[in-house]
Parts: structure tokens; C-alpha cells; sequence
């Protein structure tokens, strides 16, 4: 009555004999709401712990520990195997474990440096094979040019020594009958006309290994360029009896240098009157499919043994070095041959009839139409 509300824990009931939780609260208007509540558990019972929820609280704190040390071992793994990277990608070794981290944010930080590292290997890689591209190339490039001073050396000796011979008789002998002079004068003549033609294989040889890139090209149409080679060398093919058929149809145009491609087929017609022993040359456009133009040069002379086939494109390779240098060749005409085809991104190679003789098969890629 004095507070305005009230309870207490136990009340004995007499009417019911029994203990009650009770509470009263007066209202505005002066009346008194009673209630009561039976008051049947103990105390020991209410502190008595629940096993149960004892087990189940357990329960989960060791499956949220689990799943708390699978979370943790997971991204201790990734940082040991990050860590272990690190110390590769330091002593500069090659990284051959590629499986790509988890999809999380470590994850992606970790593969991207892996990627990163890799395209450095990688590009460190390329450049070493480059720079060791070059350097053989350049080493290639010196032991060749040697090899050719000394070829050119070994080639200039005998004609110069036979023009000194002749020109030292010509000199001692004053009186010497104007037809043994007349010889010795042709002598020189013809030594002299050799050490022209191999100067002039020279020069063409060290253009392109030397400038290759740096040759005018040009369109050209192969019809009436080989047509002029044929008409060139047709009366030294008649000399010879041999008979020159041109079967190239045009028009035939390709992409290069017209001087270098007219060597081309110079020397394998001079090559083939000089050397064949046969009584015919043909010139054929066997395809003109797939972007390319094939080009074959035949005889029908006695061939070669099939072990020179592999050497016949080397600078100064002779099969008879007596016959050849008696013909005045210089020893350089199938490797400008090659050389030359090369340097217009063709491909050239050789072999020996079933019927006898040679037939030398020329591809040269062909302009894109625009």
C-alpha cells in the first residue's frame, strides 16, 4: 500500500497448502491486482547444471576449432609456400612448381607475383637465347668470311701465277714467234677474265651476307627475265650443242631484286652447259598454288654422284676441280645461287634424275593481292 506494488518470493497459501510466488500492484483508481505463481522448484534444482547443454557447448567449441585450425593451417601453408618462392625467386632459380594458389586475397597477391616472375624468367630466358642466337650467328658469320679469304686466297694463286709466268716469258723472250706470243697473251687474257669473274662472285657473295637487307626489291615478272637469261646464254649452249627449252609461263611476277634473280638463273644454265655433258637444258613453272611460284632448271646430262648433292651449294665445291677450273669457273655460282634465293625468302635443293642428269627445284613465295 505504501510503494504501490510488491511481491515476495514465498507465500504459504493456507487455503491450498501450498508456497506461491506472489506479487500485488495498485492501480489509479485505488484497486489492488493480486497474482500468484505456485512456487514448486527448488533452488538446488535451478543451480543443478544441464549436462546436456554442457555437451552441446562442448560439441561446438571443438568444431569451431577445428574449422578455426583447418582455416589458419590453410593460410599457413600458402604463406610457407609463399615464403619458399621468395627464396627461390632470390637465388634466381627456376620456379617449376606452378599450382596456382587459393581464390582469396593472399591467393591472388601470391599467384600474381608468381605470374610476374615468371614472365621475367622468361624474358630473361629469351634475351640469353638471343644474345647466344647472335653470338653463333656472329661467330658463323666470322668463320665464314675467314673460310672465304682463305678460298679466295687459294683461287687467286693460280692465275696470278700463270699470268706472271707468261707475262715474265713474254719479257725474257723478246724474240719469241709472234703465234707463241700471241698464246701466252691469251693465257693472260683468260686468267685475267677468271680473276674478274671471281671477283665479281665475290662481290655478289659479300653483298648479301653483308647488305641483304639492304637490296632494292622491286615487283618483278620472272617470264621475260628468264626469257632474256635464255636468249644470253643460248649461243654458248650451241656451241655446245645443247638446246635451251623455256617452258615459263607469265606472268609471273615476284617480289625482288631483278640483278639477283637473273644470277639465279644464269649460273644454273652456264652450270648445267659448262658441266652437264647433255644435249638439253629445260626451264618449267611446275605450281603456282598456294602463295608460292616453283620453279624447275633440268638436264639431261650424266648427273652427279649422290654424295656431292649435300655439298654442291658450299662456297668453292668442286666435283673436278681440274675440269672446273680448266672451264674457268669460280667455284661460287651455286652458293650465290642459294644465297640469292634465300635472300628473297625461297628455298632452293637439288637431285638426280631417273631419266640422267640434274633438276634444281626453286620456290619463291608470290606478292599478297591487295
Amino acid at each position: 500500500m505504501r510503494n504501490g506494488s510488491g511481491y515476495t518470493l514465498r507465500r504459504h497459501s493456507e487455503s491450498t497448502g501450498s508456497t506461491y510466488f506472489y506479487s500485488a500492484t495498485r492501480s489509479a483508481d485505488g484497486m489492488i491486482v493480486r497474482t500468484a505463481l505456485p512456487y514448486s522448484l527448488p533452488l538446488s534444482r535451478i543451480l543443478e547444471a544441464d549436462h546436456t547443454f554442457l555437451w552441446a557447448m562442448g560439441g561446438l567449441t571443438l568444431l569451431f576449432c577445428f574449422l578455426g585450425f583447418l582455416a589458419t593451417r590453410r593460410v599457413g601453408q600458402n604463406i610457407l609456400r609463399l615464403d619458399r618462392f621468395a627464396a627461390k625467386a632470390e637465388r634466381g632459380e627456376k620456379i617449376i612448381d606452378t599450382e596456382p594458389f587459393p581464390h582469396d586475397e593472399l591467393g591472388d597477391i601470391s599467384n600474381h607475383i608468381v605470374r610476374l616472375y615468371a614472365r621475367l624468367q622468361q624474358a630473361v630466358a629469351d634475351r640469353d637465347r638471343e644474345h647466344a642466337a647472335a653470338m653463333h650467328q656472329q661467330q658463323e658469320k666470322d668463320r665464314i668470311k675467314k673460310q672465304l679469304t682463305n678460298n679466295i686466297n687459294h683461287e687467286l694463286k693460280t692465275p696470278v701465277a700463270s699470268i706472271h709466268v707468261c707475262i715474265e716469258t713474254l719479257l725474257t723472250h723478246e724474240n719469241m714467234a709472234p703465234e707463241k706470243r700471241r698464246e701466252f697473251l691469251e693465257r693472260c687474257l683468260a686468267n685475267a677474265g677468271r680473276l674478274k669473274r671471281l671477283l665479281a662472285d665475290v662481290a655478289i657473295i659479300t653483298r648479301m651476307d653483308d647488305g641483304g637487307r639492304m637490296i632494292s626489291r622491286s615487283r618483278v615478272d620472272l617470264q621475260p627475265l628468264i626469257a632474256e637469261v635464255v636468249c644470253d646464254c643460248t649461243p654458248a649452249a650451241e656451241a655446245k650443242g645443247i638446246g635451251i627449252d623455256n617452258e615459263i609461263i607469265g606472268p609471273l611476277t615476284v617480289e625482288g631484286n631483278a640483278d639477283l634473280l637473273a644470277s639465279v638463273f644464269h649460273n644454273l644454265i652456264e652450270n648445267a652447259i659448262a658441266y652437264s655433258g647433255g644435249d638439253s637444258i629445260s626451264l618449267k613453272t611446275v605450281s603456282l598454288s598456294s602463295g608460292k611460284a616453283v620453279i624447275t632448271v633440268a638436264d639431261n646430262g650424266c648427273g652427279v654422284d649422290p654424295s656431292h648433292l649435300p655439298h654442291l651449294f658450299e662456297r668453292f665445291y668442286r666435283i673436278d676441280k681440274g675440269r672446273s677450273r680448266a672451264s674457268g669457273g669460280t667455284g661460287l655460282g651455286l652458293s650465290i645461287v642459294k644465297n640469292a634465293v634465300l635472300q628473297h625468302g625461297g628455298s632452293i635443293r637439288v637431285a638426280n634424275r631417273p631419266s640422267g642428269g640434274l633438276i634444281f627445284t626453286i620456290t619463291l613465295p608470290l606478292p599478297r593481292r591487295e
